[in-house]
């Protein structure tokens, strides 16, 4: 009974040790590339939408995303601005007025460039194609973040589509059930 006892005993720290070292594991994906998978099948999804919503044809696409592209691309260098001032403002925990001051000023100027950014990019699409056409890029824009919207919620369980229509409210602000 006793070598029986030492046997197991044996067996199960064989067991504990030997799989771990048999079953290596690959790094996990890191989120920086995780979101640029993300990002590119937003971008296809982008490209299908807008091509429908907008009717490009062929001709007229070779217009449009240059311009497009280009424009996002200030976009998203901008966005990165805007969420490093946003963090900085977050954490900012100095009672100096002078450094409160030089952050919300980097604030307004990222704002000012964004708003800059789209008149911009709606002034060059309305002068290389027409005004209707700038309004309906908005409007194809809009449309496309609405659906994306509407997909993310429908992946979502129910306890977390609840849990994100209460984000915002604070206490005493949630809708009754």
């Amino acid at each position: 009974m006793n070598m029986v006892h030492c046997l197991s005993c044996v067996l199960l720290s064989a067991g504990l040790i030997f799989p771990s070292g048999l079953m290596a594991q690959t790094d996990p994906p890191t989120e920086n590339r995780d979101r640029q998978v993300l990002r590119q099948r937003m971008e296809v999804l982008a490209v299908g939408f807008m091509t429908e919503e907008l009717e490009l044809d062929a001709e007229t696409a070779q217009v449009f995303w240059p311009i497009f592209n280009a424009h996002k691309e200030k976009m998203w260098a901008l966005k990165d601005r805007k969420d490093e001032a946003r963090i900085a403002m977050a954490f900012f925990d100095d009672q100096d007025l002078t450094a409160f001051n030089e952050l919300l000023a980097e604030r307004e100027s990222v704002e000012l460039e964004e708003a800059s950014l789209r008149a911009g990019f709606l002034r060059e699409m309305a002068a290389v194609f027409d005004p209707q056409f700038a309004i309906r890029c908005i409007d194809a824009q809009k449309a496309f973040e609405r659906e994306m919207r509407a997909r993310f919620q429908e992946r979502m369980s129910k306890e977390d589509r609840r849990a994100l229509g209460k984000m915002g409210r604070g206490p005493g602000r949630q809708k009754p059930r």
